[in-house]
């Protein structure tokens, strides 16, 4: 159990510190989290992503909402069309990788499962936030 914790730890640590360098405060209290003892166990680890997924999805919630005000009314409505497609891109992947977990052994997928939603929604995050680096660059 510990050697199979010790590998889960390493993913979670590359794939929070592939990111970027400057990492985010949610991605800290991930990491945080996913250190204490009590969380060496497959539901501590998944409540410590299904944490912060919600963060992301609020922070992203927030983003979008932040990128909509700076847009024209055109800008705007391909926006909203791309956020909607985006939404069913990651149901569908969500889908995908259940299947794919779902026919794994052990319980090290169950993590790396909840892992896959809060990936899609802190890049899609990242995204945004980039359109609105860009837009706002001379102000």
């Amino acid at each position: 159990m510990k050697k199979l914790f010790t590998i889960i730890m390493t993913v979670f640590s590359v794939m929070i510190y592939g990111q970027t360098n400057n990492i985010h405060q949610i991605d800290k209290e991930l990491q945080d989290c996913l250190s204490l003892k009590e969380n060496y166990t497959t539901k501590g680890m998944v409540d410590c992503v299904n944490t912060a997924t919600t963060k992301w999805d609020i922070e992203l919630n927030k983003t979008y909402k932040k990128l909509l005000s700076l847009l024209t009314v055109e800008q705007k409505e391909k926006l909203k069309i791309a956020q909607r497609k985006w939404i069913e891109y990651r149901d569908k992947e969500i889908e995908f990788s259940i299947q794919i977990y779902s026919d794994m052994q052990g319980t090290m997928w169950i993590p790396v499962l909840a892992q896959t939603k809060l990936d899609l929604t802190r890049q899609r995050t990242i995204d945004l936030e980039s359109y609105i680096a860009n837009l706002t660059i001379d102000n």
